[in-house]
């Protein structure tokens, strides 16, 4: 998020709409709320500092995701954060009930914006058992059905922290060109993804 505002402003500005699941949506919905990057920031790493005061992490019980991002998001989200992303942002969800994935871009309040980001970003287990809902229907992490979400391939720019097949992403240091697709998540079956993925459920040192 910082490095897109910093380095390619124009990007998100001239951007017709923004796509996201899972923490996907949470960065799209920052950037078009204009919440100062410094407190993005901080609330991840308090959130991190959170998990690794705990020995097993984000694993447990007295560790609740759910219920800090909500806090988080309503109290730094603007009143008319709904407005400001209508039309502008596009949420990638899971329908419980048949694992089909379901977009969402039209929004009537703050409390709806806030439901949709929790329900894409809840992952089964990690973040609980029992699913949030969104308009009375239940959803799951809008990644586990469609991690890349667009509706044009040849006007979207791709954005992933993983190595892989996106426009941006890290740089491939591996001689390995095997991948794998899941969801359209495109991985590059390497090391550094691995690692990534690991510090996705184990956060690093807040130096780090």
């Amino acid at each position: 998020t910082r490095c897109l505002s910093e380095r390619a402003p124009h990007l998100v500005q001239d951007a017709r709409m923004l796509f996201g699941a899972s923490a996907g949506a949470l960065h799209g919905v920052a950037l078009l709320s204009g919440i100062s990057l410094d407190i993005i920031t901080e609330i991840l790493m308090d959130i991190a500092r959170s998990a690794r005061s705990r020995k097993i992490g984000i694993f447990h019980p007295a560790f609740n995701l759910g219920r800090r991002l909500r806090n988080d998001l309503q109290t730094y989200l603007p009143d008319d954060i709904h407005r400001l992303i209508s039309g502008k942002m596009c949420i990638s969800l899971t329908r419980v009930s048949d694992g089909e994935n379901v977009l969402v871009s039209d929004f009537q309040s703050k409390e709806e914006v806030v439901d949709a980001l929790l329900c894409s970003s809840f992952i089964p287990f990690f973040c609980g058992i029992i699913p949030p809902s969104f308009r009375g229907v239940r959803y799951m992490d809008g990644g586990l059905s469609d991690n890349v979400p667009f509706f044009d391939a040849k006007t979207t720019i791709t954005v992933s922290p993983f190595y892989g097949e996106y426009d941006i992403c890290p740089k491939v240091k591996s001689t390995n060109f095997l991948h794998v697709d899941l969801t359209k998540l495109s991985l590059r079956l390497c090391s550094e993804n691995v690692y990534l993925l690991i510090r996705t459920l184990f956060p690093p040192d807040l130096k780090v």
